[in-house]
């Protein structure tokens, strides 16, 4: 008798565990995702892709809505940023070369943002808005931001999109020039993420 109540009350919970936020882990897909970082200068606007970064995500979700994202590490080679154009053609490797510069990449070759927490999570099926914190380190110099982003789970994994605008003298780094310096880059650049990550 004693058995079969026991029983009893382990298949009368289950239902109730499968509600509670499954946690995983993900690590950031190179092949679908996208890095841009945005800015301006005295001639046009510019944009640089980046070709090499990593990073993983902690976070749980029961089988339809995202419960919360407890850690983001991500990590950009400076030195895979590479100017493109509007129709996606790259600009002459030497464009770039004043950008490294400027960020001191031999010294510090990579952008490193790690996140410490989030807020104002509102979850839907499938689909999470929230503001994420965290901690941004370019050039050996650290500073805490924040940013409105969106998060979507699928089938093997979560897909996070934002951006961010910040000036780069916040960071202590000098707008780099080009050109004897007739050519002037603007000290705000915006980085726009598009962030897959697989499930380990």
């Amino acid at each position: 008798m004693k058995t079969f109540k026991s029983r009893w009350i382990v298949l009368a919970i289950l239902p109730f565990f499968a509600l509670i936020g499954h946690a995983q882990t993900a690590k950031i897909s190179l092949k679908e995702s996208a890095i841009l970082v945005k800015g301006t200068s005295s001639l046009h606007d510019w944009r640089c892709k980046t070709e090499q970064f990593s990073g993983d995500i902690s976070y749980s979700a029961n089988a339809l809505t995202l419960k919360d994202i407890t850690a983001v590490d991500l990590q950009l080679v400076v030195k895979s940023m590479k100017s493109i154009k509007e129709n996606g053609n790259y600009y002459e490797a030497g464009m770039d070369k004043n950008t490294y510069k400027a960020l001191n990449a031999d010294k510090f070759p990579k952008i490193t943002f790690v996140l410490t927490d989030i807020s104002n999570l509102k979850a839907g099926p499938g689909k999470a808005d929230f503001v994420a914190k965290g901690n941004l380190t370019i050039a050996g110099s650290q500073k805490p931001i924040s940013f409105p982003a969106t998060a979507t789970l699928t089938a093997n994994g979560i897909v996070v999109k934002g951006s961010t605008s910040f000036k780069m003298t916040s960071f202590g780094v000098t707008p780099p020039k080009a050109l004897l310096g007739t050519i002037k880059t603007g000290d705000e650049i915006t980085i726009v993420f598009n962030a897959s990550f697989k499930n380990d």
